[in-house]
């Protein structure tokens, strides 16, 4: 294998991503890196080269760096979300010229990995999790407090989370961390330890990266993971322990999991080779045909249901002519929108549109810029929005959470965007902000449902 592979640069919407690419077989396996990574210092790193090199015999291996690590876009005022981080991976794959690949996240890349492989599925064949948890390590001891006593303990874990980056950051000892517990490091290991670090990003957006960390979790997506899955963990890892690996392998159905020891945080300064050989093996036995059927039509998206009120005295108002012509650029409106937020006009439903979107928080400023610019045609909208599991056609979707969306558009208010809470939680970080309004009975729904409306 050719270690000093070119390193590229995949462009977009204002995005540079530096992936680089090793070997020439018909299968890809992309690689999603942890919290740090730089394409080209890890070749430094032990046990690096000699599991590329095995894997690449096999697979089309795509590495890269996300936005904020190594030669990538560098962060500005705030940490990459969950959404642009998914961006990246559809970035870089569409930059080496991949319909569909194996996608194998590591560590936080883990999460990430997941959440792709569910809003994804026609873009992935196969997930690998190593060392990857659903939810920040930790964390969940805090659910058993009050909400404003967890919330504040959360706020207190973060901050001194991110007093210790600004104190340790680059003397090596985050990466001593993830190292294999029998691994003899020496001078020249601490040192390369310390560099890596450094080379993959400064103290202040490892700090920014940390804080977004801890509004993470996938734990809700988990059951739409519908693509044979892999999940490997070791049970000396120091960083992230054995249980959330086995909490991820017991929330994707049919998974498989490979208990590990003595390997730590990390898939290759082990030097076990057993690793790539059960990666390997495992996706030697796909079946790409009844894998996608099973999963065809089935996906993660966010349902956007919108309405015009009230539709029916302003059509007596205007009459039926002058009404069909404003409803026709009342539609074309929301599919320019649409459209411009990387989302799918469905339907137009008389008084109002349904669309779908990959992008959580890009369907919520969509819909935000919907309500606006309806405006300028004297009309208010009323809008819903949640995240699930869908059926969808070449024409319509349907299931019971296109169903759920309907059902919370009922409750908006005029000139109102109201979202579930599982749809908020993965808006962290984007700088949306939102209103609680309570808890709610939604018709035909057990339960109450959290609903907040989008300031």
């Amino acid at each position: 294998m050719d270690h000093d592979a070119l390193t590229q640069f995949a462009e977009r919407e204002g995005t540079k991503i530096a992936y680089r690419v090793y070997g020439s077989a018909s299968r890809d396996l992309i690689i999603v890196p942890g919290i740090i990574s730089h394409v080209e210092y890890a070749h430094k790193l032990p046990g690096y080269n000699e599991f590329l090199d095995r894997l690449s015999t096999h697979f089309r291996v795509v590495v890269f760096d996300k936005r904020g690590n190594g030669l990538s876009q560098k962060i500005e005022d705030s940490a990459p979300t969950l959404e642009q981080r998914m961006d990246d991976i559809r970035f870089v794959m569409d930059a080496v010229g991949s319909k569909r690949a194996t996608i194998m996240g590591v560590s936080e890349g883990g999460s990430l990995s997941t959440l792709f492989a569910a809003m994804y599925p026609e873009r992935t064949t196969n997930l690998i999790l190593f060392g990857a948890f659903a939810h920040t390590p930790g964390l969940e001891k805090l659910k058993r407090y009050p909400g404003f006593i967890g919330r504040f303990l959360k706020r207190f874990a973060m901050k001194r989370a991110v007093k210790s980056i600004y104190k340790t950051w680059g003397d090596g000892s985050f990466v001593r961390s993830v190292v294999p517990s029998r691994t003899l490091i020496n001078n020249e290991l601490r040192q390369k330890f310390k560099e890596f670090e450094l080379a993959s990003t400064n103290a202040a957006d490892m700090a920014k990266m940390v804080s977004l960390l801890g509004e993470m979790d996938v734990t809700a997506f988990l059951k739409d993971v519908r693509c044979p899955t892999l999940v490997m963990h070791s049970h000396d890892d120091k960083l992230i322990p054995f249980s959330y690996g086995q909490a991820l392998h017991e929330g994707i159905r049919g998974s498989e999991l490979i208990e590990l020891s003595d390997v730590g945080h990390t898939y290759f300064m082990s030097k076990d080779p057993r690793i790539a050989d059960e990666i390997i093996s495992f996706l030697s036995d796909e079946e790409p045909n009844k894998n996608e059927q099973n999963m065809q039509g089935r996906v993660l998206a966010t349902v956007m249901f919108n309405d015009i009120v009230g539709s029916t005295r302003l059509q007596v108002e205007l009459g039926d002519e002058v009404w069909k012509t404003k409803i026709r650029k009342f539609e074309q409106m929301c599919k320019d929108s649409i459209h411009r937020f990387d989302g799918i006009f469905i339907k137009g439903l008389g008084d109002g549109v349904l669309a779908v979107f990959s992008g959580p928080a890009r369907a919520i400023r969509c819909a935000i810029e919907i309500k606006e610019d309806a405006k300028r045609l004297d009309i208010e909208l009323r809008t819903g929005l949640h995240v699930g599991e869908i059926e969808k056609d070449t024409d319509d979707i349907s299931g019971i959470n296109v169903n759920l969306a309907s059902r919370i558009q009922a409750v908006a208010t005029a000139d109102q965007v109201v979202v579930s809470e599982v749809l908020k939680s993965l808006a962290f970080g984007s700088g949306l902000t939102f209103e609680e309004l309570g808890d709610y009975e939604l018709k035909g729904f057990d339960g109450k449902w959290k609903l907040s409306a989008v300031r």
